[in-house]
């Protein structure tokens, strides 16, 4: 029986149970099907720009379908020092459209969202040199956005 079909029964335990186990697991086969990163220099000079690469990869053997919000595409970059302070947000104070964007990823085919920093804050000032983590989010059409690990960033003088 399809999981919508699960869910739309009266909301008995056994029936609502399977459903949400097999959305589950679905979502589950998606996201171990699919790698996302952040890819950056290890450091670079105080004032110099900051090339940031997110990529999304389908890492297993089917094609994979997904839905992505925004147009253009939302993706967000947000910089911390290393006591977690937000420094920079990339869609800080941005509005996001609801509409959804369709991608299919052949196995072993990556989408990719580039951006530059320009070592500034939120509020416009340089940042000083030092290490920052910086991190970056895919906004889809599930509850919370796809996160890539934290990525150290070094700034020197």
């Amino acid at each position: 029986m399809p999981v919508a079909e699960l869910l739309r029964r009266p909301a008995s335990g056994r029936y609502q149970m399977i459903a949400l186990c097999a959305l589950a697991l679905s979502l589950a086969t998606v996201a171990d099907s699919m790698r996302f990163e952040i890819v950056l220099p290890d450091s670079v000079r105080a004032g110099e720009p900051v090339p940031v690469t997110l990529r999304l990869t389908n890492t297993g053997r089917e094609e994979l379908t997904v839905y992505l919000q925004g147009r253009p595409i939302a993706f967000d970059l947000t910089v911390r020092r290393l006591d977690g302070t937000i420094v920079w947000r990339r869609l800080e104070g941005e509005v996001v459209s609801a509409i959804l964007a369709v991608r299919q990823l052949k196995p072993g085919a990556s989408l990719e969202f580039e951006e530059v920093w320009r070592q500034v804050s939120n509020t416009g000032e340089a940042v000083p040199s030092g290490d920052y983590r910086i991190t970056g989010a895919l906004l889809t059409d599930a509850p919370e956005p796809l996160q890539t690990s934290p990525a150290l960033l070094r700034i020197v003088p």
